[in-house]
């Protein structure tokens, strides 16, 4: 789909949304910007879709992606798609959007929209504290922001710290040690600090496809392939890696809060910001209408009250209350 087109469609459902009242937002495996032909981070194909960052819409082969030019490289994303620079307007047919710093990584970015006399934020993931350019505040009608945390975060010099030490500790036994991070974005922050700590790192194919792919683009740092000298591996989660005996294996993740099993360490590094920061950046919106994503979207919408709801995906209803017993 060409841009003419897509401006043109843009104007046609500005119109009939100007025509009928109603959430400016919906979520169909994705979310959709009512009234436009504009969808973020969408999990199935569109014709249009912002991505908010590198790790959020995988393969999936949208028509027109719209997102950094730096998120767009690290995708592998070819000729045809819409690389927009942070705080550069720019328009589609009748609705104007501005991409703004989100924090929580490189590249990412949110998309504000204004529809007619409302004014959308697409935030998804962000980080309000720690390293790069952190999460802008603007201010909006709508707001939609993803809340992959329920709990508190440590801070980033701590995890840095506590990873760094394990890490020698590992390569001092002569055991390799292996990060397992969740993204492209985390594992590319990862490496960043062990570069600069002077611990030797190897990544995972992705990872070094994706720094490959940006390097134009960003400083970044050298990743390559394992060697025989003793590193850390830093291995993003779902590569196949056949890595050889003896290992240890650290989760770097905010997900290191849930306690999960089947590793050696956790480290609970914030990539996003946790409930409290994620709670004062959304007050700081003004919002009116607030709409919660991912994991934790139920607690964060009920922390904030009645003008908050979760969006995402339908859930099955319980048939029977869990405290009801057969007799």
């Amino acid at each position: 789909m060409s841009p003419w087109d897509v401006a043109r469609r843009s104007d046609r459902a500005a119109a009939r949304q100007r025509s009928r009242p109603g959430p400016p937002v919906e979520w169909r495996d994705g979310v959709h910007l009512t009234g436009t032909p504009i969808w973020c981070d969408a999990r199935r194909r569109r014709d249009v879709c912002f991505v908010s960052s590198a790790d959020r819409v995988g393969r999936v082969g949208h028509g027109q992606l719209i997102g950094t030019p730096l998120t767009l490289a690290l995708l592998g994303a070819g000729a045809g798609h819409l690389g927009v620079p942070l705080r550069q307007r720019f328009t589609l047919g009748t609705v104007r959007l501005e991409l703004l710093p989100s924090g929580r990584g490189a590249g990412a970015a949110m998309l504000y929209a204004e529809l007619g006399d409302a004014r959308v934020l697409y935030a998804g993931a962000i980080r309000t504290r720690g390293a790069g350019e952190l999460a802008d505040v603007r201010a909006c009608d709508a707001l939609v922001v993803a809340a992959p945390v329920a709990g508190a975060l440590p801070g980033l010099d701590d995890v840095v710290a506590r990873v760094i030490a394990w890490l020698r500790a590992r390569l001092a036994e002569r055991v390799r040690p292996v990060l397992v991070v969740d993204s492209v974005l985390d594992g590319l922050e990862v490496a960043a600090r062990l570069a600069r700590d002077g611990i030797a790192f190897a990544g995972s194919p992705s990872l070094r496809d994706a720094a490959q792919h940006a390097r134009k683009l960003a400083t970044l740092p050298a990743i390559r392939a394992r060697g025989t000298e003793p590193c850390a591996l830093i291995r993003v989660d779902g590569d196949r890696a056949r890595i050889a005996a003896p290992i240890a294996t650290a989760l770097v993740s905010p997900r290191a809060l849930d306690a999960p099993a089947g590793v050696d360490a956790v480290f609970a590094w914030p990539f996003v910001a946790d409930r409290k920061q994620l709670l004062a950046w959304i007050d700081q919106t003004g919002a009116r209408d607030v709409f919660v994503t991912g994991a934790h979207a139920d607690a964060i919408a009920a922390a904030i009250g009645a003008r908050a709801r979760s969006l995402g995906p339908p859930r099955q209803m319980t048939l029977f209350p869990r405290e009801a017993t057969s007799s």
